[in-house]
């Protein structure tokens, strides 16, 4: 048995959760460690991370509300249904509306990005015909530029057939 005046309260506390962890029942772990079965829950309830603000903003909420809150926490159907006293049918119906609501903004996401998907794939048409567009642009260009190259190559060669011509009259 612990001698309740040598441990610290830190000392308690650590002694009865590594006794809750093995298994030991509350009862045991009340007489050996001399904690009162409230000490104990609430030693209990901090470990698990449930702090008494949160019972205070449940409190006067429905029972769904409370299975919904129970639920965010990672507790499951089972222990839901345990602490609010309600059946198992009740507490998977509300953890069928838990899940419903927690995949709401999944659905929101999916549905934004589908039409970011939608809108790129719009874009990619529009850059696709602009790309055709500049192609069959490009070439007519080509063609001009090959036509207007011809035109002064056959200009150049008549200026040097009007120089030699020139050249000939004036007699250099």
């Amino acid at each position: 048995m612990v001698n309740p005046f040598a441990e610290t309260r830190e000392q308690k506390k650590e002694l009865a959760l590594h006794m809750h962890h093995n298994g030991h029942t509350w009862r045991d772990i009340c007489r050996e460690v001399r904690l009162s079965p409230s000490t104990l829950s609430k030693i209990l309830k901090s470990e698990a991370g449930y702090n008494e603000d949160s019972e205070n903003q449940l409190a006067g909420k429905s029972k769904e509300t409370k299975a919904l809150a129970l639920f965010d926490e990672n507790k499951e159907p089972l222990e839901v249904a345990i602490e609010l006293n309600i059946s198992a049918d009740e507490a998977i119906n509300f953890y069928q509306k838990f899940q419903l609501i927690r995949s709401l903004p999944l659905e929101d996401r999916r549905l934004n990005l589908q039409k970011e998907i939608e809108g790129l794939e719009s874009a990619k048409t529009d850059a696709n015909s602009q790309l055709t567009y500049l192609k069959n642009h490009i070439s007519k260009v080509m063609e001009t530029l090959a036509y207007y190259n011809q035109e002064c190559e056959q200009r150049r060669n008549e200026f040097i057939a009007l120089q030699c011509q020139r050249k000939q009259l004036v007699g250099w």
